[in-house]
């Protein structure tokens, strides 16, 4: 420890705290992403957040470079540990539940839930 104190504390190299947590950061890597961590708290009618049976690495690129070729989706961010796909609207449009249900369908993830500003889903929306 006194080796940290000295190379991230001393007047020599101005480091202090700052590069200590830089360090700590570097090392950890980033928080992880959850849909409390994503989506846009002052707007939950352009949210929609789903949780699947299985994630994996494949299936997060399967899942995002399919939501990235939607014109109305501006963002998503995928969860292996939540096992979650978090949607985010672009400004102005709304998502259809059902839409986003069958690409998820498409791509081999059904959803097991979808909460969503039109209510809760467990099964296939019929709108």
């Amino acid at each position: 420890m006194k080796d940290l104190t000295m190379m991230f504390g001393s007047k020599r190299n101005g480091l202090g705290l700052a590069g200590l947590a830089f360090l700590v950061s570097a090392l950890i890597g980033p928080a992880p992403v959850s849909a409390d961590t994503m989506t846009d708290k002052k707007d939950p009618a352009h949210q929609m957040v789903m949780t699947v049976g299985e994630m994996c690495g494949g299936c997060v690129k399967r899942i995002t470079a399919r939501f990235d070729s939607v014109d109305a989706v501006e963002k998503v961010v995928c969860s292996i540990e939540k096992k979650s796909v978090a949607l985010v609207a672009k400004e102005g449009v709304k998502l259809s539940p059902k839409g986003i249900w069958e690409i998820m369908e498409s791509i081999g993830k059904t959803p097991k839930k979808m909460i969503t500003p039109d209510g809760t889903f467990t099964s296939k929306p019929k709108r």
